[in-house]
């Protein structure tokens, strides 16, 4: 019986025999020690590889690498919020908002308090044509943030659009109140000199028109497409066939910049929104 006793105990696991016979428990602690401790070191690994890749992304030149890189990253660490906000930005230069709106609603999930993460939401939606979600996601920065002013003017836009003219009207005004980047201010003219056409208030469209070119060609030099009728308009209003000639002619100058432009001009910088409040 001794004999058999002992060939079974030779059988089993060295582990486990020497747990059986830890009567002191000492194994037990030495194995839990050990585990906390490869429990830690791979959470360190996977913190500096996701760390590694998003470096990577910063580092390099191309979009489609960074996002790439920035995608590793987030697969190594799922709650790096910074490199959710890097390649929705990226997928925003793209003009893949879908892709943008998945990124930064992460972003307001992991920071609920960052007021610019729900702006680029917000815009994300915008583009997307989802103008209430793109409201209630741009309201929501304004909480946060009272005095940013690109949250206003991208709201006062999705008022437009809405046809919720005077809410439009407000909130480009506000823009205009508090100030920011050349780029924001042009489009809070731009949205504004459209609602005020819309209202049937010309010389005040005209006007603001001018100043949105003037403030950020780059960037409004694209809105010639979208008051071309605008444009025949306030030609039409003079009543002289001149006048009206040397505007068509002015629309087709317009036309052929834009198309300049648009092989030629980098996208609006993010950096540039940086700049508001």
């Amino acid at each position: 019986m001794f004999i058999a006793t002992s060939l079974s105990q030779r059988r089993r696991p060295l582990i486990a025999f020497a747990l059986e016979k830890d009567e002191g428990g000492i194994m037990k602690k030495l194995l839990a020690i050990m585990l906390i401790f490869w429990c830690y070191m791979v959470g360190i690994a996977l913190g500096y590889d996701a760390a590694y890749f998003y470096n990577l992304g910063l580092d390099s030149s191309q979009a489609n690498i960074k996002i790439n890189y920035f995608t590793r990253a987030i697969e190594l660490n799922p709650v790096l919020s910074d490199a959710y906000e890097k390649r929705g930005m990226l997928y925003y230069f793209q003009e893949h908002y879908p892709e943008m709106s998945d990124d930064f609603l992460k972003v307001t999930e992991l920071n609920p308090n960052d007021s610019k993460g729900y702006t680029m939401l917000g815009l994300a939606r915008l583009k997307m044509d989802d103008h209430d979600s793109a409201i209630f996601n741009l309201s929501r920065a304004i909480e946060l943030a009272p005095e940013l002013s690109m949250a206003y003017g991208y709201r006062a836009e999705a008022y437009r659009l809405k046809g919720m003219l005077d809410l439009a009207l407000i909130d480009a005004d506000r823009v205009l109140d508090i100030g920011g980047s050349k780029s924001t201010i042009g489009r809070a003219y731009s949205t504004r000199a459209k609602a005020y056409r819309e209202l049937g208030e010309i010389e005040k469209a005209e006007a603001d028109f001018k100043k949105a070119v003037n403030l950020d060609p780059a960037y409004d030099i694209y809105k010639y497409f979208t008051i071309t009728e605008y444009l025949a308009d306030s030609a039409g209003r003079s009543g002289s066939l001149e006048s009206v000639g040397r505007m068509g002619a002015a629309v087709m100058a317009a036309i052929f910049l834009v198309l300049i432009f648009k092989l030629t001009l980098p996208p609006p910088r993010k950096g540039d929104e940086d700049e508001d409040s």
